[in-house]
């Protein structure tokens, strides 16, 4: 009987540990890329009156479609459809803006957020690839290829190695500490295994 209920306590703790590595790692990566919806990209020069999102799309879109070979202004409608939470069609306005830039790192790593935030965990992983194998020092590719290969793709050892990556490239700052803090929780989540 003894045995049945340590077995069943162990099994338990072991839930609750991978719940909560979870949800950690959620947060983290929420809080990491939190700054992508913060962005000033979008919004209008100081001294001018900020737009509704709605006519800030509408302006946008207007100007895409005047300009259709300008990748900066569907770079600026991906970025306002972010603004206003319309993800699907800011991976839509990124992809135009990557046929017409394919060598933008930028335009490449947020439509990679984007898809991972839809769930496109391969297409996400994919493009921060493609981005890595042109610009093996965009740090900040390191670290979200890590994330969607660990906590979009359950692949925690090569996330664990893309972190590490973006470590020993970014050197510090607070995305560093929270990539060392992930590393930790990850290898800790594999040791449970």
């Amino acid at each position: 009987m003894a045995f049945s209920y340590s077995a069943h306590r162990k099994r338990r703790q072991r839930m609750v540990f991978i719940v909560l590595t979870v949800f950690l790692s959620l947060g983290l990566l929420g809080t990491s890329i939190g700054w992508l919806f913060d962005r000033p990209s979008s919004v209008p020069p100081a001294g001018t009156v900020p737009q509704a999102p709605d006519q800030l799309i509408a302006d946008l879109e207007s100007r895409a479609k005047a300009n259709p070979n300008d990748a900066a202004i569907a770079a600026q409608l991906a970025r306002a459809y972010q603004d206003a939470g319309k993800i699907e069609q800011a991976v839509q306005a990124y992809q135009k803006a990557l046929q017409l830039d394919p060598a933008s790192s930028e335009m490449r790593v947020n439509l990679a957020l984007d898809q991972f935030l839809l769930g496109q965990y391969d297409r996400a992983a994919d493009n921060l690839k493609e981005e890595i194998g042109r610009n093996p020092g965009n740090a900040l590719a390191h670290y979200y290829y890590g994330q969607v290969l660990a906590l979009g793709k359950g692949d925690y050892r090569k996330g664990i190695e893309e972190l590490q990556k973006y470590v020993d490239l970014a050197e510090d700052g607070d995305d560093v500490a929270k990539a060392k803090q992930m590393i930790q929780e990850w290898q800790a989540h594999l040791k449970k295994q």
